[in-house]
C-alpha cells in the first residue's frame, strides 16, 4: 500500500492551523446548509474526508483546492477513493463507484456538491429523512 506523505500532511495542518476550528454542526451551518447541501453529506464529508486525508477538517474551508492548497493526492493513501466509495455506499445505500471517476474536483465544495446530488438523484426524499436522522460520526 502506498502511504500518503506525512511530511506534506504536516505542512498542510501547519498552514489550517491558524484558521478557527469548527466543529461538524458549525461547518455545516456555515458552508453549506444555505447551499442546500444535507447536513448527512456535510457531516460525512468532514468526518471521512478528515480520516482519508489525516488533515484538520475542522479547519478546513469550502474553497480550499483539493491539490494547490490541501495537496489531496500528497497527503491521502492511494486507495482512498475506493474507501470513499465503500463509506458512502455503506452510509446512504448509494453506489459512487463508477460516477466519482467521471468528475474532476477543484475544491472541497465541488466535492461535497458532488456528494449531495449523488444522494438526491439516487434516494427517493422520504428516505432522506431517515438519513438527516442517521448519526454519521
Amino acid at each position: 500500500m502506498l502511504r500518503p506523505d506525512y511530511a506534506s500532511r504536516q505542512y498542510v495542518n501547519r498552514v489550517l492551523s491558524d484558521r478557527p476550528a469548527l466543529n461538524s454542526e458549525e461547518w455545516f451551518k456555515s458552508y453549506f446548509q444555505v447551499n442546500g447541501i444535507t447536513r448527512s453529506v456535510a457531516t460525512f464529508t468532514y468526518h471521512y474526508l478528515g480520516k482519508y486525508s489525516g488533515l484538520q477538517f475542522a479547519r478546513v474551508l469550502p474553497s480550499d483546492r483539493l491539490e494547490e492548497d490541501l495537496r489531496w493526492t500528497q497527503v491521502c493513501s492511494f486507495d482512498w477513493e475506493i474507501m470513499l466509495c465503500k463509506d458512502f455506499c455503506r452510509c446512504f445505500g448509494v453506489d459512487i463507484d463508477e460516477r466519482i471517476y467521471e468528475f474532476t474536483f477543484t475544491t472541497v465544495e465541488d466535492f461535497v456538491v458532488f456528494l449531495n446530488c449523488q444522494l438526491l438523484q439516487l434516494r427517493p426524499a422520504d428516505k432522506l429523512r431517515e438519513i438527516e436522522d442517521m448519526n454519521i460520526e
